[in-house]
């Protein structure tokens, strides 16, 4: 079975967020399990910066956009036994230094939908199906239906999977002049172009990234106003929730960490690893559990609720925290302020460092994520494997993957609370800190969470099935 995978990013090329992770790990075990699974990306700048000298050019075209005839080279290389196909356009993605948020977006990623589809007949090379994700893709079904509705195309099968609804490529309807296709209620919402609402109407499938998300997004709190559109695709719609590439993600083998550790000797690597962030940030030696975040700085990762109650808990000495990420310039000031209130309290870094991530989820006992909503999350499936209890709100991934600790019966791989709200917050930290205090349940959860299998086999094995119903339809 061939498949097919189109999205903005994939590590180790290029990355944003959680997608350039999904991208980069689930087609590598898909070919473990003996599916021919390729990928199709943009080469963006940080691609040819580092990768570039290691592409093989395999042709090139032209596709009209507009009144000019743009250029597309097509460039492969194979990483981990994964074919990985780049779009090569030094205008719309060679010297841009981000790889989203740029004014012409959209003609960018109509230009990018349009080179993936003509690069198959170039390559005569016709999938099984197109997995496509996210907005940056969504036009290929759209594009598939209208323009390449002949021939081999005609056997393709999409799947579009949505790693977050929030984000949806809405852009003015001025841009059909530049996607060369017309116009249709397909691609239009809210009096605009929507390349995510196309593809949830056009695909063949589609699917999201944890089975409690897949529900959420058919309500309007959730849904950023594609619920309605996604209630007349209920029985079309499913959760299949992320894994986690271990070969990359495990205390055992993490070179970014200072102490090397398993399940054997946790207990020396966790103080090892906690000593060393406590240094770096110039912390005080204490008895305190050390809760870590790395995240975003916005809204939705729940900052506001933090606000609310994380300086009682500094104030009273009954924690120490540690922070990485960027985002919001008004969160990152309050946590500047804070950093100088706390000096020895509080380790904060303002940016995004890999290496620092890691020795985060190493070094502390706590990792907070307590989000108004998060369509699967990565990171709390991260810090289980590192033997760092999440606590969590009980939405999207995290409800699928965290099992709140029971005092009563020692259940539980971590900490979570039900209502958006700074007391549940408070009282799922309490909790949390109360664990931490009973040595002997607090080794079983560790444990627990250092043994639960989140790995991307289970996630393949069930998108392979996906397929196989797709592909028989």
């Amino acid at each position: 079975m061939k498949i097919l995978f189109v999205a903005g990013e994939a590590l180790p090329f290029s990355k944003t967020g959680g997608l350039g992770d999904v991208i980069g790990a689930l087609p590598k075990e898909l070919v473990r399990l003996g599916i021919d699974a390729r990928v199709v990306i943009p080469k963006h700048m940080m691609t040819k910066e580092k990768w570039n000298d290691q592409l093989t050019k395999i042709t090139d075209f032209k596709i009209p956009i507009k009144d000019k005839n743009e250029y597309v080279g097509i460039e492969y290389l194979v990483h981990e036994g994964v074919t990985f196909y780049f779009i090569d356009s030094e205008y719309y993605f060679g010297y841009r230094d981000t790889l989203y948020g740029h004014y012409d977006d959209g003609e960018r990623f109509g230009f990018f939908n349009h080179a993936v589809l003509m690069m198959l007949e170039k390559l005569d090379y016709y999938p099984d199906i197109i997995h496509i994700n996210d907005w940056q893709a969504g036009l290929v079904p759209f594009l598939l239906k209208q323009k390449y509705n002949y021939g081999n195309y005609k056997n393709i099968k999409t799947l579009l999977t949505i790693h977050n609804i929030a984000y949806q490529g809405r852009f003015s309807k001025e841009l059909i002049d530049y996607l060369n296709v017309d116009f249709s209620p397909d691609i239009e919402y809210d009096n605009m172009i929507n390349f995510l609402k196309s593809g949830i109407q056009v695909a063949d499938y589609v699917s999201t990234v944890s089975k409690t998300y897949a529900k959420e997004i058919l309500y309007d709190y959730f849904g950023f106003g594609m619920n309605n559109v996604l209630k007349t695709r209920t029985n079309r719609l499913t959760g299949i929730v992320n894994g986690v590439d271990y070969d990359t993600f495990s205390p055992k083998v993490d070179s970014n960490i200072t102490f090397n550790y398993s399940l054997h000797n946790y207990l020396k690597g966790k103080e090892e690893n906690k000593n060393h962030i406590r240094k770096y940030y110039g912390l005080e030696k204490s008895n305190v559990p050390l809760i870590g975040m790395v995240s975003r700085l916005t809204e939705a990762k729940g900052f506001d609720l933090i606000k609310e109650v994380l300086e009682q808990f500094l104030i009273d000495k009954k924690i120490q925290f540690v922070l990485l990420g960027s985002g919001d310039p008004d969160i990152e000031r309050y946590y500047r302020e804070l950093k100088d209130k706390y000096p020895r309290q509080i380790g904060l870094y303002i940016g995004y460092n890999e290496s620092m991530a890691r020795k985060i989820y190493a070094g502390s006992d706590l990792f907070l994520m307590p989000s108004r909503f998060e369509p699967c999350g990565l990171s709390q499936l991260i810090s289980l494997k590192y033997g760092t209890l999440p606590i969590v709100r009980n939405t999207g991934g995290l409800k699928d993957t965290i099992n709140p600790y029971n005092k009563y019966t020692g259940e539980g791989n971590g900490f979570g609370f039900e209502n958006y709200d700074s007391d549940d917050l408070r009282h799922a930290i309490n909790e949390s800190l109360n664990a931490y205090q009973n040595k002997k349940a607090w080794k079983v959860l560790v444990k627990r969470a250092m043994n639960e299998d989140f790995s991307w086999t289970q996630s393949a094995k069930q998108y392979i099935e996906l397929y196989k119903k797709l592909k028989e339809e």
